[in-house]
């Protein structure tokens, strides 16, 4: 049977979709509209030439300037690549002269099915969803929400009419939303009064009109109430439940009861998840990879979806190795076609960071380092990937061929997580630290992560300090970062766990004493620590004119003793460093 929002009805004599001659609704013939959505009209359509249904869903725009927003803020989407995401396949602004009224059209994949029917067809026998199923369809829906939310991506819109099936096992998340849509007050308000079940999806504060990541995990942990509950529970009565929990979550626990009376298998998991996901305030709510955590990693879940099992089906090596074979263009196209299969985004990168200099091709589509990005935010838990895309980052970034710094104002923050993650792993750091000198060369690190970088190759340094290359990148990263912030530099100095800089550098040199380019770096850093007044004072107490002293003794045919750093006047007669000069001043 049909739930609601999506009853059927056939188009009367002459009704067309909005469009006129020559626009791209005229390839379409209207078959029937389902009930109208939050948003706007969902017409079942059929393509004139190849016969393939489609669903489009028209929303009505206030001007042009809110249809071109919301078109601009949908592109995007038209990229993703995921086997449980149904993109938009088409997307257009259309003019109805007749009610003189613009709208936008989005283009989605048709099917018979969605979860809603499934929720329907089992509250009207009164019969448990087949744990089973739900277990694996559950693991598609969060392996889909978990790609969205790496990418920044809100749907804004998730409710079980838009996850539809495809099969009896396979079921994908469709038409996601945009901000502006979502926060048009006005329509909101007039599809409410109208059929208020569509808004009983959404998060307390997307009432409100502000949506976040938070917002689509409630509207899951709704959804999976749903399921859970539909076999003793009418469909009025879950939506008016649904409205409850935005006032009062204590209405739960009642349902959760009930569950574990009737025996409602998973209720254990279940009672623990929900809780955690139906929180009024979005800051106590927990995150998606939370929900995987507790379901199928802690609890006993089972999924056949691709990324939340150990038995992924892998892309066929063959495959792999026709669609890697051509130049760098085709391999990034590669990359962006199988983004969620991390198996060809390792290939991938390996390929390029083993190809020839003829055939590079250089410089590289600018668009490869956004692709490498991606790869690391989809792939955060693949140590594997982690590690070849950060050397690929490395290559990149050391070829001086970027042209578009945007994509690379999310390498801090990935490298740090990285860093955190695998603080020992001496390649993984080694490349990591790599990144960050070049990227603070760059002037993509931003004043406020300064801290949180310092301390970082502190870390890597003290954890890894055999590995020459892998110091020589974290000091000249030091070296840059406190030689433009002085909070970099007292990041240094300060004393903490496991000590501080200072007596860090004495410790690597130690141990780094015969390598002139790993010394003329710790010089380097001390040059620039020197510069600052304050920090001066704390230097010489450290012992710091000792060593320097000992470093020019010993390198006086080398990198170092030729390097301003060792070999000008620093002070000038009233004791302050000169302005501009990059000496040791005191220490010397």
């Amino acid at each position: 049977m049909l739930g609601p929002g999506s009853d059927r009805r056939r188009p009367t004599q002459g009704e067309r979709g909005p469009g006129s001659p020559g626009e791209p609704m005229e390839k379409y013939k209207v078959l029937y509209q389902l009930n109208p959505g939050a948003l706007g009209v969902n017409l079942v359509v059929e393509e004139t030439e190849t016969k393939v249904k489609h669903v489009i869903k028209q929303v009505e725009c206030m001007d042009d300037h809110d249809a071109s927003q919301a078109l601009e803020e949908l592109m995007p989407l038209l990229k993703l690549r995921h086997a449980h995401i149904s993109v938009y396949q088409e997307l257009f602004i259309t003019w109805n002269g007749e009610i003189s009224s613009l709208y936008l059209c989005l283009v989605m994949e048709f099917n018979e099915l969605s979860f809603q029917e499934v929720i329907e067809d089992k509250r009207k026998a009164k019969e448990i969803i087949d744990s089973e199923w739900m277990q694996n369809v559950l693991g598609q829906v969060l392996d889909a929400l978990e790609y969205l939310h790496h990418l920044d991506i809100i749907h804004r819109n998730l409710k079980p009419s838009n996850i539809i099936l495809v099969s009896s096992d396979h079921c994908k998340l469709q038409d996601l939303s945009s901000n502006v849509l979502m926060t048009n007050k006005a329509k909101w308000n007039i599809r409410a009064e109208e059929d208020p079940f569509h808004k009983s999806w959404m998060a307390p504060e997307a009432l409100n009109f502000s949506f976040s990541q938070k917002s689509d995990i409630w509207s899951l942990g709704c959804i999976i109430l749903d399921m859970t509950s539909c076999s003793f529970m009418d469909g009025t009565e879950a939506m008016h439940l649904r409205k409850s929990l935005c006032q009062s979550p204590g209405s739960l626990k009642a349902v959760l009861k009930t569950m574990e009376e009737k025996q409602i298998p998973d209720v254990e998991t279940f009672g623990n998840l929900l809780p955690l996901m139906l929180q009024i305030d979005p800051s106590d709510r927990i995150t998606i990879k939370d929900v995987v955590h507790i379901t199928f990693v802690r609890g006993s879940f089972k999924s056949s979806c691709v990324s939340l099992t150990l038995h992924r089906q892998m892309v066929p090596a063959s495959v792999i190795d026709m669609l890697l074979e051509g130049n760098v263009a085709s391999i990034l196209e590669a990359m962006q076609k199988f983004s969620g299969w991390p198996e060809v985004q390792l290939r991938a990168m390996k390929r390029l960071l083993k190809m020839p200099a003829d055939q590079l091709g250089l410089p590289w589509p600018p668009e490869l380092v956004e692709v490498v990005v991606t790869t690391m935010q989809l792939h955060d838990r693949v140590l594997d990937v982690q590690l070849c895309a950060c050397s690929l980052l490395l290559h990149l970034l050391g070829q001086g061929i970027i042209v578009n710094k945007a994509p690379l104002e999310k390498v801090p923050d990935l490298i740090s997580q990285v860093l955190a993650t695998y603080p020992a792993d001496g390649d993984m750091v080694e490349a990591s630290c790599g990144v960050f000198w070049l990227l603070s060369l760059l002037g993509c690190i931003k004043e406020q992560q300064f801290e949180q970088v310092v301390a970082l190759l502190l870390q890597s340094i003290r954890l890894c300090q055999d590995r020459a290359l892998l110091v020589n990148n974290a000091y000249q990263g030091l070296a840059r970062l406190v030689k433009v912030s002085e909070l970099a530099a007292f990041k240094v100095v300060v004393q903490e766990e496991g000590g501080s800089g200072l007596s860090l550098i004495k410790e690597t040199y130690q141990l780094h004493r015969d390598d002139p380019e790993v010394v003329e770096n710790m010089g380097m850093l001390l040059v620039h620590l020197a510069s600052y007044e304050e920090i001066l004072p704390e230097l010489v107490s450290s012992g710091m004119k000792a060593l320097v002293q000992e470093i020019k003794e010993r390198f006086t045919s080398s990198l170092v003793s030729d390097s301003s750093a060792f070999s000008k006047p620093g002070l000038s007669p009233g004791g302050s460093p000169q302005p501009g000069c990059t000496t040791l001043g005191g220490l010397e």
